[in-house]
């Protein structure tokens, strides 16, 4: 939706659909990024919004973290 540059550093706004409880839901945040002086990312961080939609992420991450652990 929008980027804000600045030097080693990084805004990325976003918008999406989640899916909650079989429902679409509304969602949208930003990441974070800063780079080192090589250009490799040494930071990078996700802001979301409602809670709804960290919610489900969380829950959809945490799934395929055990599915990755007992693989």
């Amino acid at each position: 939706v929008k980027e804000i540059l600045r030097g080693r550093h990084a805004m990325l706004e976003f918008e999406t659909e989640i899916v909650v409880d079989g429902e679409p839901k509304y969602a949208n945040g930003v990441d974070i990024i800063t780079c080192d002086d090589g250009g490799l990312i040494v930071e990078f961080k996700v802001m979301m919004r409602p809670l709804q939609a960290i919610n489900a992420v969380h829950a959809q991450m945490r799934a395929m973290l055990e599915h990755l652990a007992d693989g």
